[in-house]
């Protein structure tokens, strides 16, 4: 499974990615940020982080190089072995990665240290390799040729939602949301139409930009993701609404999916 220092993320299901090859099946979930809860939201998320633990034979504690600060206890780690992931090396001097990687090899709370750059490719063999290390065995849990364990409903979601937050940065600060409305499609294209969730009025008008101009950019973003992804032509149609303090109210996460 995979934990993150970034407080950013939030799922209402965790994406499972399945990597299979003649003499192994990894399957990868993706878990919210790990973050010191401030809401009913938040408490849902560290929920989630721990149901993924118990259920998992390693943890890939994925940490920012640049600000290497872990948050890693052991009421998360639950006895599991962590390997711990240094991303965006590419940001570092070499020596600088070094003094890090032997540091936290000495920290004991990890049973490996690899040091990568996703953006570049670089060491992401290793990674497969540390966890091979420390699967069980037995059979397939899923079909060899299968690559995901998801919906595309979610998956539209998130992509939505991750355009808005690279958009945005730190200008609505993580009080988004996104519900798809609908999601129809052919052989040829998709449509969906879906809101961008937010907890105040004041946001509601970041989100939209100046005659819509952010909201068209967060749109175009998604959808080529989207396309992508189905390979397939999307028509994407977005709405922002407010649901006032959505984060903090039971009712409201159901409402939005946060079960």
């Amino acid at each position: 499974m995979l934990i993150t220092s970034e407080k950013s993320q939030t799922t209402r299901r965790q994406l499972r990615c399945i990597l299979t090859a003649e003499d192994y099946q990894i399957v990868f979930v993706d878990t919210p940020g790990l973050h010191q809860p401030k809401n009913k939201l938040g408490e849902f998320m560290v929920r989630e982080i721990q149901n993924s633990v118990a259920n998992s034979d390693v943890v890939l504690y994925i940490l920012d190089a640049t600000r290497p600060q872990p948050e890693l206890g052991p009421e998360i780690t639950q006895g599991k072995p962590v390997i711990l992931v240094l991303n965006k090396i590419d940001l570092l001097f070499p020596k600088q990665t070094q003094e890090l990687v032997d540091n936290f090899n000495s920290d004991g709370r990890f049973a490996k240290v690899v040091a990568v750059s996703a953006g570049n490719r670089t060491n992401l063999d290793e990674v497969i390799e540390a966890v091979k290390g420390f699967l069980p065995s037995g059979g397939l849990l899923y079909p060899a040729d299968q690559l995901m364990d998801c919906d595309y409903r979610l998956l539209a979601a998130e992509l939505i939602r991750e355009q808005a937050l690279l958009q945005l940065e730190d200008e609505v600060p993580h009080g988004i949301a996104v519900e798809i409305v609908d999601f129809s499609e052919s052989e040829t294209e998709a449509t969906i139409l879906a809101n961008i969730i937010v907890e105040r009025e004041s946001h509601k008008g970041i989100v939209i930009g100046r005659g819509g101009s952010m909201l068209k950019i967060i749109g175009t973003g998604a959808r080529l993701q989207i396309q992508s992804l189905l390979e397939k032509k999307v028509h994407l149609k977005l709405w922002v609404k407010v649901k006032k303090n959505w984060r903090k109210d039971p009712n409201q996460l159901r409402w939005l999916g946060y079960k």
